[in-house]
């Protein structure tokens, strides 16, 4: 065993970290948030050192940005390693034949720990969301908090198997952070950034909107059916959370369309 699996070891069997996740109705999360606040702490860490390595691999096209931009372009770094790594990591998931076999409480370890990359990605972003409300609006943190409280609640366990589901969501922010990077380096209007948005928008209506919607609906019909297990309060704030992050996807999908209107607009044909 590693020094750092001992240290970690040790963080998970602190008496106080056992009796606070039993306490608190979590009991699988004493083995899991130490990576969840690593994760965090590395999340902020890639945001710091993204601006020199993008200025070594951009030069003058990303050290002519404004602070405020080469701010922005950190935390879309930090979404899309997040985006990417979650959508590979969790495929297995939804084959998985322990949660297939009870997709309300069903656990599996390897879940947990991709679902503690998502909580750890989730915390970062409410502290970043928060402290730049005046730019990036409520919104934000809406979609944030809801994000975190739904996955976090894994480690009851409840929901692994739906948990999945959602993570697809963000196959689209890999192409939505792609489309900002156009911009930023004077692709906007290009071809390639054509292409980019129209798979972007596929994605976001086919993952989001469609199978989002059909997932929710799955999965609100299996806890009624056999929800025996998830409390009222539990069941409605899932209610409040899905809803929240639906009704933000629609309105953001028609802002994405208002947008690629607005880079794309057909030529104009003198007539002889």
């Amino acid at each position: 065993m590693t020094l750092l699996a001992i240290y970690y070891q040790q963080l998970v069997d602190l008496p106080a970290a056992q009796s606070a996740c039993a306490l608190i109705g979590l009991p699988k999360l004493a083995d899991y948030w130490p990576a969840i606040l690593a994760v965090a702490m590395f999340s902020q860490i890639i945001r710091l050192l993204s601006n020199t390595l993008s200025s070594w691999v951009f030069g003058k096209k990303f050290n002519v940005l404004t602070p405020r931009q080469k701010y922005d372009w950190g935390v879309r770094v930090v979404s899309q390693v997040h985006a990417v790594l979650v959508v590979i990591l969790s495929v297995p998931i939804l084959f998985k034949e322990e949660l297939i076999k009870d997709t309300l409480y069903g656990f599996d370890s390897y879940s947990a720990w991709v679902y503690s990359i998502v909580c750890g990605y989730f915390l970062w972003d409410i502290f970043i969301s928060v402290n730049d409300h005046k730019k990036q609006g409520l919104g934000f943190i809406v979609h944030a908090i809801a994000s975190f409280g739904v996955y976090i609640l894994s480690f009851r366990p409840s929901l692994q198997y739906y948990g999945a589901a959602f993570i697809m969501f963000e196959a689209s922010t890999i192409f939505l952070n792609i489309n900002w990077w156009m911009d930023k380096l004077g692709l906007t209007g290009s071809r390639l950034q054509l292409y980019n948005a129209s798979v972007l928008l596929f994605l976001y209506l086919t993952v989001r909107i469609v199978f989002g919607s059909y997932m929710s609906y799955h999965m609100f019909e299996d806890l009624k059916a056999k929800g025996t297990r998830t409390p009222a309060a539990l069941y409605y704030f899932y209610r409040i959370a899905n809803h929240s992050i639906l009704v933000l996807s629609y309105y953001w999908f028609y802002l994405m369309i208002r947008a690629v209107k607005k880079r794309f607009k057909p030529s104009k044909t003198k007539n002889d």
